[in-house]
């Protein structure tokens, strides 16, 4: 199994502070229907970079990459619905359209303009695309982290050991529908796309290699887009090697003009 293997992380414990009316460094916590929605915001200036995570992950997994990004770029991280600080929603299917809806309005809430960079990893790829394709307008680029995609043969890349509780059976239930709607709607807007591959799941050789090709014709997507392959990188690539993270999203950010002094070399 490839792309929905979760991961669990330790919370460290911290007292979210109260959204100001414009957003600021640190711990905010963000209205969301009967909900709250815990996230993080870190740089002061230069363009938006959004940090979607994988199933059942919070924020953490992007520690290294949003602390190398601070300097040049305001960083927004969050944990979804029944996840780390934020309240639980709906027990239904989460669906791809749903959280892009929630991006939006989080991004709004917390007064950040388009355009955006998009990083998603794992089952946050699929969040990702249904941004872009809904609101291509609104976005600067993609970087997809081993990401789940609508290009991947149905049934195929599926848990080895199904989730039985919390918010991850929510989220695996959503993932067929998202794939459907993604592959029946609007087509993937032709802006800047790094695709970064992972090569080692711990699967078999025919598996690995299905998944490269499926990320390889992810990449094709977009005109602008090209695919990183990392050897020997487990599924978390933003953890064992978040400079290739960095460097993808330093990328993309330049490609869109933007000042890059400040970020980490």
């Amino acid at each position: 199994m490839i792309r929905h293997a979760p991961r669990h992380w330790a919370i460290t414990a911290a007292v979210a502070l109260a959204l100001a009316a414009t957003a600021s460094a640190g711990l905010v916590t963000v209205a969301d229907g009967d909900g709250t929605i815990a996230a993080r915001l870190d740089g002061s200036r230069g363009p938006v970079v959004a940090l979607l995570s994988g199933m059942g992950d919070g924020m953490e997994p992007w520690d290294a990459v949003a602390s190398a990004l601070a300097g040049c770029a305001r960083v927004l991280r969050y944990d979804r619905p029944g996840i780390g600080g934020s309240t639980p929603g709906p027990a239904a299917p989460v669906l791809a359209a749903d959280e892009a809806l929630r991006l939006d309005a989080l991004l709004s809430a917390l007064d950040l303009p388009p355009p955006v960079v998009l990083v998603a990893h794992s089952l946050g790829g699929l969040y990702a695309q249904a941004y872009a394709r809904r609101w291509p307008g609104r976005v600067a680029g993609v970087v997809l982290v081993d990401a789940a995609s609508p290009l991947e043969p149905d049934g195929v890349f599926v848990p080895t050991v199904q989730p039985t509780e919390g918010v991850s059976v929510q989220e695996d239930a959503g993932v067929a529908p998202s794939m459907d709607a993604l592959r029946r709607g609007p087509p993937f807007p032709p802006v800047p796309l790094v695709v970064i591959a992972a090569t080692d799941h711990a699967d078999t050789p025919a598996r690995e290699a299905l998944w490269r090709e499926v990320q390889a014709r992810t990449a094709a997507l977009s005109p602008q887009g090209r695919l990183v392959v990392v050897e020997g990188a487990g599924h978390y690539v933003q953890v064992e090697r978040p400079d290739v993270v960095f460097a993808a999203v330093r990328e993309v950010l330049a490609a869109d003009g933007a000042d890059m002094s400040g970020c980490a070399p």
